[in-house]
């Protein structure tokens, strides 16, 4: 099971071991695929718990934490901690009153 992470107070996936995400994957009821028809075809079949293991490697090789990523996270979070913030109700009447002049 994935665990949980937290992300500027949103709970992402953690990224799944590399060799889970071939258990994900029965090789007698889905052969070698080479086109991306199959391979989502294949995907629909999965059970959820299963599609999110796909999603949380996918996320992995398609936006890869970096440094200057993580560095960048923990400067927002730094900056939630530390500064004045506005409340959801205070941002959408100032967006409002800025948009009717």
């Amino acid at each position: 099971m994935l665990g949980l992470r937290s992300r500027i107070g949103v709970l992402v996936p953690e990224p799944a071991p590399a060799r889970s995400l071939a258990l994900c994957f029965n090789f007698a009821t889905f052969p070698t695929m080479s086109t991306v028809t199959e391979i989502v075809a294949a995907l629909e079949k999965l059970p959820p718990e299963q599609l999110h293991e796909v999603a949380a490697w996918l996320e992995t090789r398609l936006a890869p934490e970096t440094p200057a990523m993580l560095a960048a996270l923990d400067a927002g979070i730094r900056s939630l901690e530390t500064e004045t913030t506005v409340s959801a109700a205070d941002l959408r009447q100032k967006i409002k009153t800025w948009a009717t002049g």
